[in-house]
C-alpha cells in the first residue's frame, strides 16, 4: 500500500488483524503485572476489559467491512449485472449496538461484584485504543514515506 488512494478492503481487515494480534500479546503481557499488583479480582476485570477491546475491533471490522462492500457497490454500479449484492449493513448495525449494551451490563455487573480495582478494568479497555493507535501510526508512516 503505497497511497491512501491504493487502500483497500483487504488493507482494512490487515489492520484489524493486527490490531487483535497487538490487543491479544498486551493482553498476555500485562498478566502478571496485574495479578500482582491487585490480585485475581483485578485481574478478572482486565481480562473482561481486553475481551470487550478485541469485541470491539472485531465488531468494528464487520461494521467497516460492510460500509465498505457498500462504497465498492457504489462505485461499480453499473458495470456488470451479475455482481454480488452489498452486505446487508442494517444487520451489522444490530449486532453492533447489541455488543454494546451487552459490554455496557458486562461492565456493571463486574464492577459491582468482583470488587477488584477500576482502573485494570480501564487498561484493559485501553489496550484497543493502544492498537488502533499503533495501526494508525503504522499508516500514516507508510502514506508519508
Amino acid at each position: 500500500m503505497n497511497s491512501i488512494a491504493e487502500f483497500s478492503e483487504r488493507d482494512l481487515r490487515a489492520i484489524f488483524h493486527r490490531a487483535l494480534t497487538t490487543v491479544a500479546i498486551c493482553t498476555l503481557i500485562g498478566l502478571p503485572f496485574i495479578a500482582r499488583a491487585w490480585g485475581w479480582r483485578s485481574l478478572l476485570l482486565y481480562l473482561l476489559g481486553a475481551a470487550i477491546a478485541a469485541s470491539g475491533i472485531i465488531e468494528w471490522r464487520r461494521l467497516s467491512a460492510a460500509i465498505f462492500s457498500r462504497m465498492e457497490a457504489g462505485d461499480r454500479s453499473g458495470e456488470h449485472e451479475g455482481t454480488q449484492p452489498p452486505r446487508a449493513i442494517g444487520r451489522v448495525l444490530v449486532w453492533f449496538f447489541v455488543r454494546l449494551l451487552a459490554a455496557a451490563v458486562l461492565l456493571y455487573v463486574s464492577l459491582r461484584s468482583l470488587g477488584g480495582s477500576p482502573i485494570a478494568l480501564i487498561l484493559g479497555l485501553a489496550l484497543a485504543m493502544l492498537a488502533l493507535l499503533i495501526e494508525a501510526l503504522r499508516l500514516f508512516h507508510a502514506w508519508s514515506a
